[in-house]
């Protein structure tokens, strides 16, 4: 923050306190030591929490923080986060569902006079953002007169400009970008026992892999073991704006620990009821989305970080049903291999053809072992087996390639009881022109759909995230949409690729009957 933003803060700092404290002592109602003291004993129950909150800071406080009453989710989060001191909670609220009001202001003052907070720590994208987040805070411990008459003067020394400060009652507060080491933390006898991690999701960043990788290790690693013992309450306030990024990872990383919880809130449900119906009427989420372009609506409000194809639409992936009883012309599988064995992804498809529409039944995209891969290779050739079909199979390799792969291959045939091995095969030219050339049409005219089985699979979840990155020169995974290409592209020669009946084009195999001469 250059001297002049930093200026321009401090004075917008300054207007706001001088508004709340105004509106604030406005509010203010007599009542007698015996009625304050039950009304605050009674706010300061963790059911009661949506009343602590619209009392101070929201509707019936006076003040323009809150335009509407507090909705069930709002509650509902706090509880789970009152009752387990080592929580790890996301909140994955739709955009406008007040996440870091609620985070840190309302949860972290009810928290701070139950005494359950001594050492807060508010962490956002870098070191200003998360300033201008405390100051939030220290606004209404300074200026608040509701909170103030209720439970005392509280600033001591510290400002938020400066990163940190700490109130009469001893709690201290500090604001940390998600660039500062988090390592070492203590105030006196104190560790952190309270983080907030407000809004750290950047869609740029994320399709940075190994920075992503770097900020989520701090997040779980640095400043997950940075925690006061017995005591460590985390938030991720942030919405779910993009596949395997910060949220992702630390979601993965934690996925085994039983203080984690995950809390999905979208604007509204299908039919547009609204999930905060205090604030949002039906019409007007219907408003929101329609004024709103379909992919940032579907990442902002309704948690869904679906990215808008670069070549390959979203709207272009479809999917049905496979019926047990149908017939196809042919079954058709290729694999993409890789050199490393955890770093690349192997990609596997298996797909139908019938009357030139490609279905594709089988995928298999993941970062893992060659022989995992091979292994499953087997496992699709027994299931089709079983139900009387044959499967025509390929794999990727160039000479040199075939060298190390078929040894690998023959020692998965064996083990698995099998009597051969795909054929080598690798087509020349520029892979991603192929790709391009071959499947932005089938998918753009509804030629290729995906077996309705797959949707809710890991493999689909990373061929999507691949197909819609991929453009010519793309340094994302194409492992997938090589194999794919390969399918359809060899499926349109061995099986036809006509949807009219009596045109199809296909390879005779066998003698052809000639007529004799008499």
């Amino acid at each position: 923050m250059t001297k002049s933003e930093l200026k321009e803060a401090i004075e917008n700092y300054q207007r706001q306190s001088r508004l709340i404290q105004e509106l604030t002592y406005q509010s203010l109602f007599k009542e007698t030591a015996e009625e304050q003291e039950k009304r605050i004993k009674r706010l300061l129950k963790p059911e009661n929490y949506i009343e602590f909150f619209d009392y101070y800071f929201g509707v019936n406080s006076g003040l323009a923080l809150a335009d509407a009453p507090c909705a069930k989710f709002h509650l509902d989060s706090y509880l789970k986060l009152f009752r387990n001191p080592l929580i790890k909670q996301q909140r994955r609220w739709f955009r406008g569902a007040a996440k870091s009001i609620h985070t840190n202001v309302g949860n972290v003052t009810h928290l701070k006079q139950n005494n359950e907070l001594k050492f807060g720590l508010i962490i956002g994208k870098t070191q200003d953002h998360s300033n201008l987040l405390l100051s939030d805070l220290q606004l209404h411990l300074e200026s608040n007169e509701r909170y103030i008459k209720d439970f005392g003067l509280q600033m001591q020394y510290g400002s938020w400009a400066d990163g940190n400060f700490e109130t009469n009652d001893k709690s201290f507060f500090m604001a940390l970008g998600l660039n500062q080491p988090f390592r070492g933390l203590r105030k006196g006898a104190n560790r952190p026992d309270f983080a907030s991690m407000d809004d750290l999701e950047d869609r740029k960043q994320a399709k940075n892999i190994e920075l992503t990788k770097e900020n989520v290790q701090k997040l779980t690693g640095d400043l997950g073991k940075a925690g006061q013992k017995g005591r460590f309450r985390q938030v991720m306030a942030n919405n779910y704006i993009v596949k395997d990024g910060i949220v992702d990872g630390f979601a993965n990383k934690n996925k085994k620990s039983p203080n984690l919880h995950i809390m999905t809130v979208n604007l509204c449900d299908r039919d547009y009821n609204p999930s905060w119906p205090e604030r949002y009427t039906k019409q007007e989420c219907i408003d929101i989305v329609d004024d709103t372009d379909y992919h940032t609506s579907q990442r902002e409000d309704f948690n869904n970080p679906i990215e808008e194809g670069k070549r390959i639409k979203e709207e272009w992936l479809k999917f049905q049903a496979t019926k047990e009883d149908q017939i196809f012309n042919g079954l058709i599988e290729f694999w993409d291999l890789s050199y490393s064995n955890n770093g690349d992804f192997k990609g596997g498809v298996l797909l139908s053809l019938d009357k030139g529409r490609a279905h594709v039944l089988e995928l298999f995209n993941r970062q893992c072992a060659r022989p995992d891969a091979m292994d499953m290779h087997y496992e699709w050739q027994r299931k089709y087996n079983r139900l009387g079909m044959s499967i025509i199979s390929f794999y990727d390799a160039t000479a040199a390639q075939k060298s190390v792969y078929e040894p690998e291959w023959l020692v998965a045939c064996e083990e698995n009881n099998a009597a051969s091995i795909p054929f080598d095969d690798h087509a020349s030219g520029d892979k991603h022109d192929r790709i391009d050339a071959t499947l932005t049409g089938t998918f753009k005219r509804g030629l290729i759909t995906f077996d309705e089985r797959l949707l809710d699979t890991d493999d689909w979840e990373n061929t999507k995230a691949h197909i819609l990155a991929f453009e010519k020169g793309c340094k994302s995974p194409d492992d997938i949409l090589d194999s794919l290409e390969n399918c359809v592209r060899k499926g349109r020669v061995l099986f036809g690729y006509s949807q009219q009946e009596g045109s199809n084009q296909r390879p005779v195999i066998g003698k052809r009957n000639k007529k004799r001469r008499v």
